[in-house]
């Protein structure tokens, strides 16, 4: 009589739906990230300057983990091109210093886009797409046991149903 398998189903299954959904999210995280890259480096960026306009309390109740964040803005092309200047500013005094001040951003006036500066990591790009590769590869282990499993599981069953007939 053939030996009854391993029944590692629900496991390959887990595994199967959880590296299936982290290859397909790293993936999109990859093409975002290059068509990212594409936009920065072929736009027509011309520098120009934003002025702080504000500061915010962004973390912390308590003195000791007080931070705060300051805010450009830049007009052009009839909207208002915004973001985020400086994060983790522990002084409220320097945070207050800042607005008013000139920062350079760099604006591509034909796309309407803007970016604090124009270089660009591709780091990102190649981690996520190392994480769909070993998370596919993953996902196929998983896939081929299962399918082993159950070829198995069926010659197992004809064999019990022959034993039991004869």
């Amino acid at each position: 009589m053939n030996e009854k398998p391993d029944n590692l189903t629900f496991a390959h299954v887990c595994t199967m739906i959880i590296m299936i959904t982290l290859c397909a999210v790293c993936i999109s995280i990859s093409v975002g990230t290059a068509k990212s890259k594409y936009r920065y480096t072929h736009g027509n960026y011309v520098k120009e300057y934003a002025t702080i306009v504000r500061y915010e309390l962004t973390n912390g109740r308590y003195d000791f983990d007080k931070s705060y964040t300051t805010f450009y803005e830049y007009e052009a092309d009839g909207g208002v091109y915004y973001g985020y200047w400086q994060r983790l500013i522990y002084d409220e005094e320097d945070a207050k210093a800042q607005v008013g001040k000139k920062v350079p951003i760099y604006v591509d006036h034909t796309a309407k886009h803007h970016t604090k500066s124009l270089e660009f990591s591709t780091t990102q790009i190649w981690i996520a797409a190392a994480v769909a590769f070993v998370s596919f590869l993953l996902f196929i282990n998983s896939f081929v046991r299962e399918t082993i499993f159950i070829i198995r599981w069926k010659k197992y069953k004809k064999a019990i149903k022959s034993e039991n007939k004869g």
